[in-house]
Parts: C-alpha cells; structure tokens; sequence
C-alpha cells in the first residue's frame, strides 16, 4: 500500500508548469522596472508583482522539499523586499544582476523538478549580488542568506512530461457530455437486447426509438467532440512571453536599441501546437534582432529612428492562426542572396529568378548570406530546421522583405492537429483524404485542356497556367493511363501557391480523426497521417504542401511540408 498520500511527481509537474509561468512574470516584471534604473524611480505595484512571483516559488519549492530552489528564491525576495521597502534603489546593475538570478533560478527549478545532473555553475553569484545590496542599500542591511548552490541546466535530450491545464468548467461541460453519453449507449443496448430477444411488440416503434437515440448520440459526439477540442485550446502567450527578455538580451548583447511589440497573445491554439511553435518563432525573433535590425549609428545614417522596431502578431484567420514577425530593419539584399546561390550551385546563371524564388533560397540548408559567423543567427543558418518544425505542424512559412523597409515572416497554421475537414476522393482505386483548408476547387475538364510540356503538365485556369500532378503517377499505383474524356481535378493551395491534383473520383466531404504514420513505416512523400472512416476503411491523409513543393520544385523553391506530428 502506498503510504505518501499525494503523488509527488503530479506535484513536480504542477510545479514545474505554475513556476514557468511565474519566471515569465519576473522576466516582464524587470523588462518594466529596467527603464526606472537611469533615474533610480520605482514602480511599487510592479515591484510587489515581482516580489509575490518569488514568494510563491519559494514557498511552493519548499513544500515539495526543493532546498536549493527555496533557498534562492528566498535570496532574491529578500532583495526584492529591499527594493519594495525603499531600501534599495532600482539601478541597472540590480536590474542585470536580478536578470542573472532569474535564470539560475530557472536552472535550479528544471533541474529539482526533471532531476537532471548540474551542468552549469552559479558560482560567485550569491557574492556579487551581496555587493549590489551592500553598495547600494540606504540603511542597515538585512541578514541575508548565502547561496551555495550549484544551479543545473535542465537535460536537453530529456522527454518533458507534457501537461496542460484546463479550466474546471470546460471539465464540468466534458462530464456532462459523458453523462449524456453513457444514457444514449444504455438505451442503445437495451433495445439492442430487445430486437435479440425477439421481444418488441411494436418494431416500427422500436425503430422509432432506435433512430431517435442514434440522433441523440451523433449530436452528443459532435459537441463532445467541440468541448474536447476546446479544452485543449490555449492562448500563445505562452510563448509571445518569452520573448521582450529575449529582444533584450540579445539587442544590448550587439549594441543594438530595439523595441518589440506583441499583438494577440490571446489567441487560442491547439495546445500541440503552442508546444512546439517555440523554437521556431525564437529562431526568426533571433534573426530579426542580429540581421534584420540595422545598428543605431547605421539606422541614422539611413534617416531611421535608431530604435529598431520588431513586431510580433497572432490572429485567428477562419481556420488557421496566422503569426508574423516583422522588423523594420533592411531587409534581405537580394543581390548578396543571388550571388550565394550562384556560387553554391543553387542556380542557374542564365536562369530567371523571381524575388520570391530567391527570398525562398534562404530556407535551402547551409544556406547563408553571413560574411562573417555569428554565434546568435544567420539568415540561411538553421532556417531549414524553422522549414521543417513548422512542416511538422502542418503550416506554412512565407518570407516578404523590401530593401531599406525590412522583413516579415509569415507562419499559417491549423487550429488544431487531431481532428479536421476532409475531402476524401478516390485514386487508383484507393481512397485519400485532402485537409478541406488546401482544396482551393473541383473541376471537371476535358483531357485535352491538360497541355504538355518538358517542365511537365499544366491547365489554363482562370487566366493563368496551373501546373497539374496526377495522383496515380505521384504514389506510384496502377493507373488506367491518360484519360480520353473528362478529367476531375482538385486545385490544392499551399504556401499562396497552387496546383492542380488529378483524381478518379470525388468520394465526398466529412470529419476525420487524424492519425500519424506508424514509426515501423515511417515518412511517406505526399501523406501526412492516416484515418479510419466511419465504415472502417482506411484513408491516407494527402500532404498538400509536399505536393505543391513537389511540382513547383526548382531553385529556391522550398514550400515546406511534413508529416503529422505524434502527440
């Protein structure tokens, strides 16, 4: 029998997630107290938030037994203390050094809660911030602790528990949709049994009731389904967060002066999604700061305000969340991007480059225009890993830069992973379901509108040629060769770009659960995932951004893609 009454590594979870939220917290609390320091002003309620963000890590790392966590929050609240009884003036070193303990703090909790080994040394800290308070403090000192410890950076390689944290009454509706549930399954079985039995007396009835209950269950799964979803939803503040300390670092880091932005912080989004969209917005916020950003001296000499502006938006756009970073620095030198891709063998010198095509050659791996190596970014740098995380997600990465005005990245991506919009259409016999966002239009032409040529097949749609991939040849199935009459086709969009996909037949539209690809069979061109139809049949899930990328593919062009994550 299990003598602890709670389960302890439950609590470690919590702990872990409330204290992130609580790090993010100190991070805007200093980044609004860090502008006070040139004149020694304070800001009480923000230093009150600080000082409370501290005492609950404290107080809660002790409860679960976290020594070294509880010891140096303890450190830095009483610092905080100072500062709120007007002790202890706001100054740039406390600011810098108050940034420091933040961050082994960050290392102690990661370590305490993942029990990872110390990687990394906080040695000498607790001494310098004793100077700061001893220097600076306008009466006697309070009796401080020392800290010891050796904070710990978390283990990388290690899988992190994954949580969310859901609102009880999005919990309360969940429960009463079960309850529904568990009713309609109940009266489903006993007329079930009825008919088995042979005991219904009035079967017209019965049927009555059986199409009755079958009505009630389709209208209970369809809100269960909606109350699900939405209770995996939450906001992508929890990453935009990050972010101003992030700016701030790395813009005082390259003498830089730079302003960030944030728009729509709360805007929902799958909680999958929000989890694994963190790195690549660090990566392009990164690259904003080190290469986008021109530097104070070279933004007047280019008549600019010499505070760089970066700004960092999300907003629902019908099915999708669309996120931009912009920063008005200036922009890509497509000149410089050109010449790389000649050298590298990218392009072809006699070949005709759009601007997009060449913006595109940024996303190439090893591409980079850097003549010198940074330690923070490159444009071209690790873009590729951005391109394919985002794949991952089943979005879309867009880049638009004008010269002397700046950059924007633009990242499309679904609302959610689990369940989506499908048109299920038949090729070669087998059928395949094409996520509804992509499919632009059907069409049914004649076989002779589809035109030949050495670049491969296209159709004059609307005005403009629209290059077009057949299914059967793309997947490798038997096919019943070209066709003599009338073909169908189904115009797949991606990444603002289009192709046309011939298919045998439209089979119709529904929901489907979307299922990833088994390790054992691993990545598929073209397919993101699978699902089981109502019939029980199966149904590949289309990629279309792999195949829009398949039939644009040339130089630079480097629509992304990638299969289903696993969650």
């Amino acid at each position: 029998m299990n003598e602890e009454p709670f389960d302890r590594a439950e609590l470690l979870r919590y702990f872990k997630d409330e204290s992130e939220e609580l790090l993010q917290q100190i991070d805007a609390d200093l980044l609004k107290l860090e502008p006070l320091a040139a004149s020694a002003r304070s800001d009480p309620e923000t230093v009150n938030s600080l000082f409370r963000a501290l005492h609950t890590i404290k107080g809660s790392a002790g409860m679960l037994e976290l020594g070294d966590v509880a010891t140096f929050a303890h450190k830095l609240e009483n610092v905080c203390d100072l500062v709120r009884n007007g002790r202890l003036p706001i100054s740039s070193v406390l600011i810098e050094i108050l940034f420091e303990g933040r961050d082994l703090l960050t290392a102690l909790i990661r370590a305490g809660t993942d029990g990872t080994p110390a990687t990394r040394s906080g040695a000498g800290f607790a001494e310098r911030l004793e100077t700061v308070v001893l220097r600076h403090t306008r009466s006697e000192d309070e009796e401080a602790q020392h800290v010891t410890a050796d904070p710990a950076t978390a283990s990388a390689g290690k899988a992190r528990p994954r949580t969310i944290r859901v609102d009880i009454a999005r919990l309360d509706v969940l429960l009463d949709l079960v309850g529904e549930l568990v009713i309609t399954k109940n009266r489903i079985m006993q007329i079930s049994t009825m008919l088995t039995r042979g005991e219904a007396a009035d079967a017209a009835k019965l049927v009555a009731q059986l199409n009755t209950a079958a009505a009630l269950l389709a209208r209970t799964s369809t809100d269960l389904q909606e109350a699900v979803m939405h209770s995996r939803m939450v906001r992508i503040a929890g990453v935009f967060e990050r972010f101003p300390r992030v700016v701030r670092d790395l813009a005082k880091s390259r003498g830089k002066e730079i302003e960030l932005a944030i728009e729509g912080a709360e805007t929902d989004l799958d909680k999958t999604i929000v989890d694994e969209i963190g790195e690549p917005l660090m990566h392009l916020v990164r690259n904003c700061v080190d290469h986008g950003i021109e530097s104070p001296k070279r933004r007047r000499e280019c008549g600019k305000d010499p505070v760089g502006k970066i700004e960092l938006r999300a907003a629902h756009e019908g099915n999708s969340v669309v996120v931009q970073i912009r920063d008005d620095g200036g922009g890509v030198d497509l000149d410089r991007v050109r010449e790389r891709g000649l050298a590298l063998g990218l392009i072809a010198a006699d070949a005709v480059q759009t601007e997009r095509d060449l913006l595109e050659l940024l996303f190439v791996p090893g591409f980079s225009t850097a003549r010198t190596v940074s330690e923070i970014s490159g444009r071209g740098v690790g873009m590729d890993v951005v391109h394919r995380a985002i794949g991952r997600l089943s979005g879309t990465l867009e880049i638009a830069s004008r010269p002397g005005e700046g950059t924007t990245f633009t990242i499309r991506l679904p609302l959610t992973l689990a369940i989506l919009g499908a048109l299920l259409v038949r090729i070669a016999g087998e059928l395949y379901a094409i996520p509804i966002d992509a499919v632009g239009e059907s069409l049914r032409l004649d076989a002779s509108e589809i035109a030949r040529s050495q670049s491969g097949e296209s159709i004059v749609h609307r005005d403009r040629f629209l290059p077009v991939i057949r299914g059967a040849e793309f997947f490798e199935l038997s096919s019943r060769g070209r066709e003599s009459g009338s073909v169908l086709v189904v115009v797949l969009r991606a990444a603002d770009r289009e192709v046309g996909l011939v298919v045998d037949e439209f089979v119709g539209d529904q929901e489907i659960v979307v299922k990833p690809l088994s390790e054992l069979v691993g990545p598929i061109a073209g397919i993101a995932g699978g699902t089981i139809l109502g019939d029980g049949s199966i149904a590949l899930i289309l990629d279309p951004n792999a195949l829009v990328s398949e039939v644009h593919r040339g130089p630079g062009s480097v629509v992304i893609s990638g299969a289903m994550p696993q969650r």
